[in-house]
């Protein structure tokens, strides 16, 4: 800009000259002095033709200066990391063979290309960390030092902590397992992929398949698949076959013992062919209750078992359920209350609420004390009828209160045998209210009862 201002100056310094020049030449002819004025006339017209070629080249070098600090700022944001400058470097008309112009062009041309580059990189790292953010699985990428440089949030979750504490840190710090971090070293030293299944220093014990490959030209990405639920019905499902084998051994023992009594002594001892009869008949319904119980739960689980929904009385199903169970309740002498609203209605399977009132009922009977009480309460708010069974008997101890609705678990196994429990029914009780979109809970103290609370949704049809 200050070469341009000079040039300016020059030319008017020059345009003053052939103005004088001209005055002078004026009053030469006036004088008629010829060889003087043609002289004069000479050096104006030099004058002129300067002046007309310093104006053309300031206007060749005024162009170029501005296509330069165009060029200058458009290169200025690539060089401060703006690939997308808002400003294109403008294309000049005039002379076809023009280095500038193309040159400008050529830049309009990659700014272009390149922010279409950038916009797809943008979509293509949107849809990453679209993938990375919903993933079930849990993602690391380690860097040729061994640091961790990005961590999903199922990463997170899975190590019970968070970025900070994650993004920077080496593996044996961010997972605090000895056998990842190894795992990630042999991967990185041989970029050879490998897998191992871990246990996760977490709230509560949770377990993973790990599954590590080689990112080059150096690095490791980590895949953490959580097992923890498989591990979890894996256990239960070794526990139900052992408890299935056990309930089931212990009667036919029984049976065949006292069956092989009745064949050796049944003939000269009546009476103990009579008493062990009965007894082989109690632990064959015993066993058909265990099959009976095992098949519901099966059609539960499975989903053989639908449920048909219907408006019924709440009190016409605990009534019917008390007449089933009339001598376990004279048997105990118990007290039996009612809180139920006799116009209470409930829309539901008539046939899963009779079975769940059945065996909470029943429970309150067998480990209730004799002379003791049980109370039966109905409440509906605007979204859910809440049913509450309560008794003053034996209570259930604090460590058992998160396993009692597992199939087979009991607090007092020997006490339960005797009652001719299954230890299937709270299970089943469990599945057939969440079947019908409610949940079911216990409170218990040692010594001095239980209540066994469920809910299920308010659905009432016009009457």
């Amino acid at each position: 800009m200050s070469k341009s201002r000079s040039i300016i100056r020059l030319l008017s310094v020059i345009y003053a000259s052939g103005v004088l020049l001209l005055f002078c030449t004026v009053e030469l002819y006036l004088l008629h002095d010829q060889r003087q004025t043609s002289a004069l006339l000479l050096a104006i017209l030099a004058l002129f033709l300067t002046c007309f070629l310093m104006t053309f080249i300031s206007v060749i070098f005024r162009n170029i200066a501005m296509r330069l600090r165009s060029i200058n700022s458009f290169l200025r944001h690539y060089a401060e990391g703006d690939l997308s400058p808002n400003e294109l470097v403008p294309i000049f008309s005039g002379n076809p063979i023009d280095e500038l112009g193309e040159l400008a062009g050529l830049l309009n041309q990659a700014s272009s290309v390149v922010r279409q580059f950038t916009r797809e990189l943008r979509r293509e790292k949107s849809k990453l960390e679209t993938i990375l953010d919903k993933a079930d699985d849990g993602f690391l990428v380690v860097n040729h030092e061994g640091n961790v440089t990005l961590a999903n949030p199922m990463a997170l979750k899975l190590l019970a902590t968070d970025l900070s504490q994650v993004i920077g840190k080496s593996v044996i710090e961010a997972t605090f397992n000895y056998d990842l971090s190894e795992l990630v070293q042999r991967v990185m030293r041989t970029n050879i992929p490998g897998s191992l299944q871990i246990q996760l220093v977490a709230r509560e014990p949770m377990y993973a398949n790990v599954y590590v490959a080689p990112i080059q030209p150096s690095g490791a990405m980590v895949v953490m698949h959580d097992i923890t639920e498989a591990k979890r019905v894996d256990a239960i499902r070794r526990d139900f076959v052992a408890n299935v084998s056990h309930e089931l051994r212990t009667p036919l023992a029984s049976i065949r013992a006292m069956a092989e009594t009745i064949v050796l002594r049944g003939k000269t001892q009546p009476q103990i062919a009579e008493e062990f009869g009965k007894r082989i008949i109690s632990e064959v319904d015993r066993l058909t209750a265990v099959s009976d119980d095992l098949l519901d739960l099966a059609k539960i689980e499975t989903g053989h078992r639908t449920l048909h929904a219907e408006d019924f009385y709440l009190m016409e199903v605990v009534q019917s359920v008390l007449h089933t169970l009339a001598p376990k309740l004279e048997q105990k002498a118990l007290e039996f209350r009612f809180e139920i609203s006799d116009g209470l209605k409930v829309y539901g399977d008539q046939d899963a609420i009779h079975q769940i009132m059945t065996n909470l009922i029943d429970n309150a009977i067998k480990y209730n004390r004799p002379g003791g009480q049980i109370v039966i309460s109905a409440n509906e708010s605007k979204e859910w009828i809440t049913i509450s069974v309560s008794d003053s008997g034996i209570g259930i101890p604090q460590e058992d209160l998160s396993r009692i609705f597992e199939r087979f678990y009991r607090v007092d196994k020997a006490r339960s045998r005797e009652s001719g429990g299954t230890g299937l029914g709270l299970s089943i009780v469990k599945h057939l209210v969440e079947m019908h979109g409610g949940k079911v809970s216990v409170k218990s103290e040692l010594g001095k009862g239980s209540v066994f609370t469920f809910t299920i949704p308010t659905m009432l049809t016009d009457s």
